[in-house]
């Protein structure tokens, strides 16, 4: 495995620590940035000792190593045996000693796996704190939607806003959580629907709409589970009124026969004016983005082709569904009306699967574009402007927001000339079969995470200016190191099985969004085994989706988080990637793109964590009843599906069979909120 050296972990404990520093105001920064320095200067003393009992959880001070990793062990085992089993706990109790369990809930709602008959696929109930980590364990869980204030603490006002929540999606069900207090999550209400398959959940700003999921369940590409988690396959949107986080209610849905949705996303526009006097009249306007798996099919029987990306606008709002109005109000104020598709030009892409997998919307920080971050699979990364819907309904796509893309990245050339040419910065210099070939990490991509914001050397916008060092200026307007201020998107492949490799997570410059480029690249570390016990030279997937990467988020200072299936949640550092690439003239060309770079620059391993149940509970899987026999985990644990990062430095992994775990890494420990563990307590 490549680790971080002491030195640069020693130098990335400073660097963190000089960021965690608040200063009082800019006045006071010289004085301030003296202390900082004195403390720096201490450091190699006094780090050990006033981390220790974070960085190795409770363990004896003296087992301590300046490098988190470097005591690692492999937790990635491909094979089964007398020595390993993929649905033992024992066996995957692993972290680096950097990564430690804050708090975690089995999901346990009242005792009870469903609600009473009545309920079904209407109304959620409310949750009681008594059945925390009690049995029975309902299990199935998928993404995660974390939303709120998070850098007022969580705080709640008295008008009744504020808080933080996370929201679960759960095949039949979702759960709502408060986690306002991330060492003492609380399970408020689950909703729960027999003839559901949910796998995907957003949520508005406000905390007020969930959007979900009924995924394809009726074809070939993913067919109807044989076990009693069988359903109708019924493929849909759902939308849920949590405004009463005790009691949230269905009021919408859409079908979208043949097919189903996959993730989607969300936005609500309040610089949009449609020329419709009926709508006008509305302050802000709600656009569902919908990713239908099947974009090349003739939906249903109306003989009309609609794309991969489906776009619908919501006239009147989610506010025109509020469980106070009459049935009839309602009913009336549920129409949806398709606005635009988009599906990626076949000339576009090498050939290979074209996917609609994932959507993710993000303003973007330089441009201000509303962007959409699709995954295509083999047709890659596509960045689509939906900035401005047209006045008129588009609903076949024939030019919104078709015409609107913008950037792409392929490991090979799409084009005959420009950026995406051959000679040109936007692909990888592969060529079409290589860029296809998942033995070699390629193909599939699967997932993609915009950056938020802008990172320079490590830190963020969101840090002091007092704390920038000389290559970042006074910040991304600097007419000298402005340049230095780099945006990236990640994205990532998933594979059911590979006989060679868990694919790369993948950080692709998108400072310029017309402009992508490849930066560096990271698998998971180590070597595989096989099952002559000979050596591999990295890891591969043997079936069932074992190791392959899924759900990820990004931090505040260029950190990464990516849930890896059975493998765990992994974290890296990203935030030096543009201090650390070798140009071929020595200086930084950005205009040329992958063309100017003669070396990656690395992307840094910091930790990881094996979500394997509470560690203060014996005989987890038989005190809170896991369903270890349930197939669609690959009757493995851990699996980490969902995951998602609190930017107060809390990391919330949803795993398919236990539940939701919150973990920190030391480095992203913040003396403004202190949440230390307190579940022996409980």
């Amino acid at each position: 495995m490549v680790v971080e050296s002491e030195a640069h972990a020693r130098r990335a404990a400073e660097e963190k620590l000089m960021r965690r520093i608040t200063f009082l105001d800019e006045s006071a920064a010289t004085q301030q940035q003296m202390i900082v320095y004195a403390i720096v200067g201490l450091i190699s003393f006094s780090l050990i000792s006033t981390a220790a009992w974070f960085a190795l959880g409770g363990r004896d001070p003296g087992e301590i190593d300046i490098d988190p990793t470097a005591n690692w062990i492999d937790p990635v085992i491909e094979i089964e045996d007398e020595n390993h089993s993929h649905n033992s706990l024992i066996d995957h109790e692993m972290s680096t000693p950097n990564a430690q369990l804050i708090d975690y809930h089995n999901l346990n709602c009242d005792g009870n796996v469903k609600p009473p008959p009545e309920l079904d696929n209407v109304a959620g109930r409310p949750c009681f704190p008594e059945y925390k980590n009690t049995a029975p364990t309902p299990g199935d869980n998928s993404e995660i939607s974390i939303e709120g204030n998070f850098m007022d603490d969580c705080a709640k006002y008295p008008d009744g806003t504020g808080g933080c929540y996370a929201y679960v999606s759960s095949y039949n069900q979702i759960e709502i959580l408060d986690i306002s207090r991330p060492n003492n999550i609380t399970l408020l209400s689950t909703y729960y629907a027999e003839i559901a398959r949910i796998i995907d959940i957003k949520v508005t700003k406000d905390n007020n709409w969930v959007l979900i999921n009924h995924e394809l369940t009726n074809s070939e590409l993913d067919p109807i589970p044989n076990d009693d988690d069988a359903n109708s396959g019924t493929n849909r949107l759902d939308v849920l009124y949590v405004g009463n986080k005790l009691e949230p209610i269905k009021v919408a849905e859409w079908n979208n026969p043949p097919a189903g949705f996959h993730n989607q996303d969300l936005n609500v526009y309040c610089d949009w004016e449609p020329s419709n006097p009926l709508w006008s009249g509305e302050e802000c306007h709600l656009f569902l983005y919908g990713s239908d798996p099947y974009p090349e099919l003739v939906e249903g029987s109306t003989g009309t082709f609609y794309k991969g990306t489906q776009i619908f606008y919501v006239p009147l709002g989610f506010e025109s569904w509020l469980p106070t109005q009459s049935d009839e109000q309602q009913n009336q104020s549920r129409e949806i009306i398709r606005w635009g598709g988009y599906t990626p030009q076949e000339d576009t892409h090498c050939g290979g699967s074209v996917f609609n997998h994932d959507h993710v919307f993000s303003e973007h920080p330089i441009t201000g574009q509303k962007l959409l971050y699709i995954s295509y699979w083999g047709a890659g990364l596509r960045i689509v402007d939906v900035s401005n819907p047209p006045q008129l309904p588009d609903p076949e796509g024939i030019s919104w927001p078709q015409n609107n893309e913008i950037g792409r990245w392929l490991g090979c050339p799409t084009a005959d000339e420009g950026w995406y040419g051959p000679e040109g910065g936007g692909h990888a210099d592969m060529t079409a079969d290589e860029w296809l070939d998942s033995n070699q990490g390629n193909d599939n991509i699967h997932y993609a995470v915009p950056y938020d914001h802008l990172v320079c050397s490590g830190i963020s916008e969101l840090d002091p200016v007092a704390i920038y060092p000389k290559s970042c200026g006074v910040g991304p307007l600097d007419p000298t190191y402005g340049g230095n201020w780099r945006h990236y998107t990640i994205i990532a492949p998933e594979y059911g099985s590979n006989s060679n490799h868990t694919g790369y997570i993948w950080t692709i410059d998108t400072t310029d969004p017309t402009k992508p480029f490849l930066v560096s690249k990271w698998r998971l570390p180590g070597e595989g085994t096989l099952e002559n016990g000979s050596k591999h030279p990295q890891h591969y997937i043997p079936g069932g989706y074992i190791y392959s990467p899924h759900n990820g988020d990004t931090g505040t200072g260029g950190e990464v988080y990516w849930a890896h299936y059975h493998a765990g949640a992994w974290v890296t550092d990203h935030g030096k990637i543009w201090d650390d690439l070798v140009w071929e003239n020595g200086v930084p060309e950005p205009e040329r793109g992958f063309k100017a770079i003669s070396q990656l620059a690395e992307t840094r391993t910091i930790g990881y964590f094996l979500a394997t149940g509470p560690d203060w509970i014996d005989d987890a899987p038989e005190t809170l009843e896991y369903d270890m026999a349930d197939c669609w985990a690959s009757c493995m644990i851990p699996f980490n599906w969902g995951l998602a990062y609190d930017p107060r430095g809390f990391i919330f992994i949803s795993e398919m069979v236990s539940g939701v775990y919150v973990v920190q890494m030391e480095s992203d420990r913040d003396a403004r909120y202190p949440y230390h563990p307190i579940y022996p307590l409980e």
